[in-house]
């Protein structure tokens, strides 16, 4: 396959080209590891990629077998039954996006692209809604560039800490089937509970799927390793590999993958006393302890600074196992707690009480 694809600047690059419309229709799992590797490897160019895929299904309709000038013809064909839109929007290439947003409106297409294994549905949403004049489909990236862990917020109030030289791609709002998040690096992950909802986060090299718990995921692209290590409850791994063969982790344990040799290795992990610090290590449990005190691991925790009347909180304890909570809930049960409030600004959080007498 063609590896010249991060070259490609406009949808039109894409639905020239012959090897990405041989995967659009066929997914042939030949190509599958491929495509998953690339759009960890290139998040920048994921929304032209989705454009890309969702533009070729609108054409293609039932027929699997389009030429280069069909593409072109047809295109033109809808756009030139179109008003003109008064939304600015971004432009790609001959096309503009708001423009190809129109087409999909037009027809009334939701479509719901599920690609063969372990890669993320593709959808690509029309509606009789204004286009927005944005480009990025929804989705947010969060690069950790700092030198030390940040604590990133979820939609759903599930949180990651993304370590630094990581970066993490995710739904802007939360989204109503499942959700998903795209990991180049090292993130742990709390979850909230949604049983509902699924919760996915692809790497290049496995996938980690739960419906709530904690765990960390580590897959940095030069190194020969990842690794999935669960905190608390239940994960289901899948390595790219092997799309058929998932593996249900449990607190404690942990899956590690030879990126070289495909070699998977399961073991048991026990909590390191010596080494604290790791977020992964600590109990999080707390037994009529000064809320301050609470608070100070908290940020210490998370990287994430809690401002906060210390002397009105000096009379208040907190008694509490908060392992299994994402950040923004061990806040909210914290100050329900102390009958307080909190909100979050510039980052940080804020906490609003009266103090405990």
């Amino acid at each position: 396959m063609s590896r010249s694809f991060e070259n490609f600047s406009t949808v039109e690059d894409f639905l020239e080209n012959d090897a990405f419309r041989i995967w659009v229709t066929e997914r042939r799992s030949e190509d599958q590891v491929f495509w998953q590797q690339w759009l960890t490897q290139h998040p920048e160019k994921r929304e032209l990629y989705e454009q890309a895929v969702a533009t070729f299904l609108v054409l293609q309709g039932k027929q699997y077998s389009i030429s280069d000038q069909q593409v072109k013809g047809k295109i033109e064909d809808l756009l030139n039954q179109l008003p003109d839109t008064p939304t600015v929007v971004k432009p790609l290439g001959s096309w503009q996006w708001g423009r190809w947003a129109a087409v999909a409106a037009v027809v009334g297409l939701t479509i719901y692209w599920q690609l063969g294994g372990p890669l993320p549905r593709l959808l690509a949403v029309a509606s009789k809604q204004e286009v927005q004049p944005t480009g990025d489909m929804g989705w947010k990236l969060v690069k950790n560039e700092t030198g030390q862990p940040v604590v990133v917020l979820l939609p759903d109030n599930s949180s990651v800490v993304l370590s630094s030289g990581s970066q993490l791609r995710f739904h802007k709002q939360s989204a109503p089937k499942v959700r998903e998040v795209y990991l180049q690096g090292e993130g742990f992950f709390e979850v909230s509970k949604n049983p509902a909802k699924p919760f996915i986060v692809y790497t290049a090299n496995l996938t980690t799927k739960v419906l709530g718990t904690s765990f960390q995921v580590r897959s940095f692209d030069k190194e020969t390793a990842a690794y999935v290590k669960v905190k608390t409850g239940k994960v289901s791994v899948t390595p790219v590999d092997s799309p058929d063969k998932p593996i249900l982790l449990a607190m404690n344990e942990q899956l590690s993958l030879e990126t070289k040799t495909d070699k998977l290795v399961r073991r048991t992990v026990v909590p390191s006393k010596e080494n604290l610090s790791s977020i992964v290590n600590q109990p999080f449990t707390f037994a009529f302890t000064p809320v301050p005190e609470v608070f100070t691991q908290l940020e210490a925790s998370y990287n994430m600074p809690i401002r906060y009347d210390r002397h009105l909180l000096t009379n208040c304890t907190f008694t509490g196992h908060l392992n299994d909570a994402p950040f923004i809930e061990k806040i909210r049960l914290i100050c329900l707690t102390i009958e307080s409030t909190f909100e979050i600004i510039d980052n940080q959080v804020i906490i609003h009480s009266r103090g405990c007498n």
